[in-house]
């Protein structure tokens, strides 16, 4: 069958978690998409926050620190957040894939499979019995191990451990991150093997529709061994097409609940990061330039992304500077400016709009 491109992006808010009102919980918001990028922690529990009834960083926190998801590298080479059940699986089925993308910046730092897999049991030594380890203390482990230890060396070595199956995140310190042994969070269990099929199901079920290059862009997976999954799936299949590529989609549920009017996705957010097909188009007069990386979250309008926005903790307040585009209207302007205000609030800070 034939939709439009609005029809599509109306589908993936819904599938995303983002209609209103929700109960799910942080934890569900997370199983809902199998994994949320997650490189800077405090955005991506905001993304978690707009898909689940959570009201402060506080409440998602929680839910992080007592390992109901946790977060390391799988699928594309960066950290995810993944409810701990789906850790395991999610590591077997990309890992392969994450380590050949890493490769060549292997090689040029010289870490070979001695030093790597070396890296991985220090780790695992320095973290038995539940302890768990800030950055620093992982970097003085490795160094007194005589491992190279400079920041890249470290992120890679660290990186390796997590996509082995090694480390995971501890809960925080405050405002600090942690490492603890996989096996210490999550037990190993009978369905924790590869499965393309069961990555396949689980993306369309959370970000759907979606076309071949957006899910293997997403999970790492060769765009062959996607089409075999999607030929194995077809008989589950709902798919559209759209100026002549064809989105693949579970088949959806009632539509319930409001999208909401406007959104202030944060940085790395899933909606605007989960597809390389049909993204939400620009306004006339979008202040984002082409090809220009301002490290800033989106606002999304209705079918468009009509600016950006960025924040920066200050002690007791949160700034945050918003740049719509021209043309957006007052009544927008003027919601974008109350989810400025629900930011505050989640993050506990006075708001200073800028």
């Amino acid at each position: 069958m034939t939709a439009d491109a609005t029809r599509v992006r109306e589908r993936r808010l819904r599938a995303q978690g983002l209609a209103l009102p929700t109960d799910r919980t942080p934890t569900e918001a997370v199983r809902r998409l199998a994994a949320v990028q997650s490189q800077e922690p405090g955005h991506a529990f905001w993304s978690l926050a707009l898909r689940s009834h959570a009201t402060t960083e506080a409440e998602v926190r929680a839910a992080y620190d007592a390992g109901e998801f946790l977060r390391t590298h799988v699928l594309r080479p960066t950290w995810h957040f993944a409810a701990a059940e789906d850790v395991r699986w999610l590591l077997a089925t990309t890992a392969a894939r994450v380590q050949q993308a890493n490769g060549s910046m292997l090689r040029k730092r010289g870490l070979g499979t001695a030093e790597l897999d070396r890296g991985a049991r220090v780790l695992a030594d320095a973290l038995a019995g539940g302890d768990v380890l800030a950055r620093p203390e992982v970097v003085t482990v490795l160094a007194d191990a005589g491992l190279p230890c400079e920041q890249l060396d470290v992120v890679l070595l660290v990186m390796h451990a997590e996509l082995e199956q090694v480390v995971v995140s501890g809960p925080m310190r405050g405002a600090t991150h942690t490492y603890a042994l996989l096996d210490d969070r999550v037990p190993r269990g009978p369905a924790d093997g590869p499965d393309p099929v069961r990555l396949l199901r689980r993306y369309l079920a959370g970000h759907g529709p979606a076309s071949v290059r957006d899910v293997a862009r997403w999970s790492s997976l060769t765009l062959t061994t996607v089409r075999t999954a999607i030929a194995e799936l077809r008989d589950e299949l709902v798919t559209v097409e759209v100026a002549g590529e064809t989105y693949h989609s579970l088949p959806p549920g009632p539509d319930v609940g409001d999208l909401p009017p406007v959104l202030l996705l944060p940085l790395f957010d899933e909606l605007p990061l989960g597809y390389r097909d049909l993204a939400f188009p620009p306004a006339p007069g979008h202040p984002h330039p082409p090809d220009v990386d301002l490290r800033s979250g989106s606002v999304f309008a209705g079918d468009a992304n009509v600016g950006t926005w960025r924040r920066e903790v200050r002690g007791r307040a949160v700034e945050v500077a918003l740049a719509l585009a021209p043309g957006v209207p007052d009544d927008v302007r003027a919601l974008a400016h109350g989810e400025a205000v629900r930011l505050a609030r989640f993050l506990d800070r006075d708001l200073d709009l800028r």
